[in-house]
């Protein structure tokens, strides 16, 4: 495979891009949001996509090779080529495509980020390993990109070091003397936030040892929603599945 290392003309060129949506395009043709790793979140244009006799169809969440014409003073570019690298689109497991569907929403709603290999860490691991581990690690990646990462080390009104319990209002961990109406949390599941806002896909080994669930999921999504003044309405779907 060749790609580009830096943003200039090419023309033919190879990219590697995850496919995050797919839209309507013109008669016959589709727009595609694409995650590449070279130039962030490209508009590629799939000519004639929409016929049934087309070989120009492409599966949401996988990785595929390109062929574009690379301009920087442009924003959509017309696909030339494709070769399908990665398949992760799983049509039978309506659970783990909400799944995906949560992290491709978020990863648009964030574009100006460069999430591409976090991503693709992700997505590697997701079809055999914990899918809550690795959600909550790309929220901490996202949490941590967008400046907005959460007081774990005491209490973030205080600084006492006992704490009970995580607010997404006041920025992280809480003591019993601030926690207010705030449930008090596992000792268990706040070590687990703990250490996912510590830790990176560096220390995934480790992680592993823990037994993150959903509810740790859903702390780290409605901190990071509520914090990056974003809803997704994935997450609102997946929700009402489990």
């Amino acid at each position: 495979l060749t790609s580009a290392t830096s943003p200039v003309t090419g023309m033919n060129e190879k990219i590697c891009g995850f496919v995050l949506s797919e839209a309507d395009y013109r008669e016959n043709d589709v727009l595609l949001q694409v995650l590449s790793k070279d130039y962030g979140v490209l508009s590629l244009v799939g000519k004639a996509s929409k016929k049934l006799s087309s070989r120009n169809h492409f599966l949401p969440m996988c990785l595929y090779e390109f062929l574009i014409d690379y301009r920087e003073q442009k924003s959509i570019f017309t696909i030339h080529g494709s070769k399908l690298l990665e398949n992760y689109f799983e049509s039978d497991d309506i659970e783990m495509i909400s799944f995906k569907n949560i992290l491709t929403e978020l990863t648009l709603k964030n574009r100006e980020i460069d999430t591409y290999d976090a991503l693709h860490s992700v997505f590697r691991r997701l079809d055999r390993d914990n899918r809550y581990l690795l959600g909550s690690l790309y929220l901490s990646y996202l949490i941590r990109m967008f400046g907005i990462t959460p007081v774990v080390d005491g209490c973030a009104l205080c600084g006492k070091k006992q704490v009970v319990t995580c607010s997404k209002v006041h920025g992280g961990f809480l003591c019993a003397d601030h926690r207010g109406t705030l449930e008090a949390l596992p000792v268990e599941r706040l070590k687990k936030i703990r250490l996912i806002i510590k830790g990176s896909f560096e220390h995934y080994e480790i992680l592993k040892e823990f037994d993150y669930d959903f509810a740790d999921f859903a702390l780290l999504m409605d901190f990071f929603l509520e914090n990056a003044d974003l809803h997704s309405r994935s997450y609102d779907f997946y929700r009402t599945l489990i």
